[in-house]
């Protein structure tokens, strides 16, 4: 390679870092950011024999590392049309077709495939901004890397150019960093603290064991916020102005109306402890959290819309297009709410904001973030997932895991193994322990639960024969008698089950 082409490949990359960042700037000022327009349209299009197993291999670093992909497919192509820049004789059409690429597919593959409501007009003007800015920050550094008369391939220049791409990828990162800040200083209701202004039913909550809250590494009773679990197929999340949001209750209904935020927060609302699981969650898996939920319940909305006698489904559609839906039945269920309150703080962006679903017994993908519309239909509504192959029903499976799995040290002849359990709202009625390849149980101590559809904590106190590596295995039986699973099944497509087993090391 020459020293020519070098230089462009520089230039070229160092540019597209700029307009990167420029580009995601402009999502302040409200534009939708264009790498991320083009990555929500590819998941939109991936196929289930090719989503499922990315999922299940990636979890929810899949989504992660396909904007990384993105973003170094921009700045690839980027260096491409600055190689293609600096050879002279190639200086017009290809290098204008090689740096307007992907600016371009970031608008039309959106356009004309995905069916995730992306803000075209956004994307567009960002990938507008993004382009200009390439075009303008490459045409600047050629300018500057071959003044006349003088060489373009020395050491000296070499070093200034890798000198420059460093600044840039430090500006990038910087840019990338200030537009998230300004994000979220700018985010006006979302994560500040509030209260219901009816509130039905608080939650009842049973005082924590501080025994439990004492076990090194044992998960606490509720999640912290900044520590629960999400997994989107939204790239970014939606940033919704609660003055302008409005919630539609329509469909199969004899009274079809909608509600503002303010509306909403002016209605009757009720508190529960609510454990959220994804349907993707491993055994043993951290997609799992738990917290205090405020909201309307679904059937008092239904109930002012009258549903009709043919209604067999209700739809609900978030602000960036994702659907699912739940039987009518699960829909007049009184623990299924749309919720606005986190842990007593209106739904971070992450989680919602400014209402989500909540729904008992049902996996994280139905509980519809960022909902904007409830659907009454005649049929069986098939979501994203459904569409993609996943369970219809979606009932959370019994299941248990072990927290404990560091090295453990004998306090009176006894270590002390916890973890915790989920049933949904059938509730956990029993938890045992097995350190000898499951031939024999133990049982376990548990924990009053924060409320009926919350996870259990338990613990064991095991007095070991003597120091050395031993096989746990945890299992847990439902508030119905049912025990959890032992066959092992992978998430795809109902839901993980089988025993949690682990490796415990035990010290003196």
């Amino acid at each position: 390679m020459s020293a020519r082409t070098r230089t462009g490949l520089i230039i070229g990359a160092v540019a597209q870092v700029l307009a990167l960042a420029v580009a995601f700037l402009g999502t302040v000022i409200g534009l939708f950011f264009a790498p991320s327009a083009l990555g929500q349209a590819i998941v939109e299009l991936l196929p289930g024999p090719v989503s499922i197993p990315l999922i299940e291999l990636l979890g929810h670093w899949a989504q992660r590392l396909l904007l990384v992909a993105i973003l170094v497919a921009f700045v690839a192509a980027g260096a491409l049309a600055g190689a293609l820049a600096r050879a002279a004789e190639r200086r017009d059409r290809a290098v204008v077709a090689v740096a307007a690429a992907p600016w371009v597919l970031a608008v039309v593959l959106p356009a004309a495939f995905a069916s995730a409501q992306i803000p075209l007009s956004g994307a567009l003007a960002d990938a507008a901004l993004g382009a200009a800015s390439f075009a303008l920050v490459l045409g600047y550094l050629n300018a500057a890397a071959s003044p006349a008369g003088e060489a373009v391939d020395g050491p000296s220049r070499r070093r200034a150019l890798v000198g420059l791409a460093a600044v840039a990828v430090v500006l990038g990162a910087g840019g990338l960093v200030f537009a998230q800040s300004l994000r979220s200083v700018g985010a006006r209701v979302a994560g500040t603290a509030r209260a219901a202004r009816r509130l039905r039913t608080a939650a009842e909550i049973p005082p924590a064991d501080p025994a439990f809250d004492r076990i090194a590494g044992l998960a606490p009773r509720l999640t912290p916020t900044a520590a629960h679990y999400t997994v989107d197929t939204a790239l970014v999340d939606p940033r919704v102005d609660e003055r302008r949001w409005k919630l539609a209750v329509s469909g199969a209904v004899e009274r079809p109306f909608s509600l503002t935020y303010e509306e909403l927060l002016d209605l009757e609302a009720v508190e529960q402890v609510h454990t959220l699981e994804c349907i993707s969650n491993e055994i043993g898996g951290d997609l799992v959290s738990t917290a205090r939920w405020t909201g309307v319940p679904l059937r008092d909305l239904l109930e002012r819309a009258g549903v009709r006698r043919n209604a067999v489904d209700v739809v609900f559609r978030s602000v960036d297009g994702y659907t699912d839906s739940i039987a009518i039945e699960k829909a007049r269920d009184p623990r299924t709410l749309v919720a606005y309150l986190m842990d007593g703080l209106a739904l971070p962006e992450e989680h919602g904001f400014p209402a989500r679903m909540l729904i008992p017994d049902i996996y994280g993908m139905k509980n519809v973030k960022w909902v904007e519309e409830i659907t009454v239909s005649v049929f069986d509504y098939q979501g994203y997932w459904m569409e993609r192959g996943w369970s219809d029903l979606a009932l959370v499976n019994t299941h248990s895991r072990i927290d404990t799995t560091g090295d453990l040290r004998t306090l009176d002849g006894h270590v002390t193994i916890a973890g915790i359990a989920n049933a949904g709202a059938r509730g956990i009625s029993k938890v045992e322990l097995s350190v000898d390849g499951a031939r024999t149980w133990i049982p376990a101590e548990l924990e009053a639960p924060a409320g009926p559809l919350a996870w259990v904590r338990w613990r064991v106190r095991w007095a070991p024969p003597g120091p050395g590596t031993y096989r746990a295995s945890v299992r847990a039986t439902d508030g119905t008698g049912q025990v959890q699973p032992v066959s092992a099944r992978p998430p795809f497509p109902s839901g993980s089950t089988g025993l949690h087993t682990v490796q415990l090391r035990v010290g003196v």
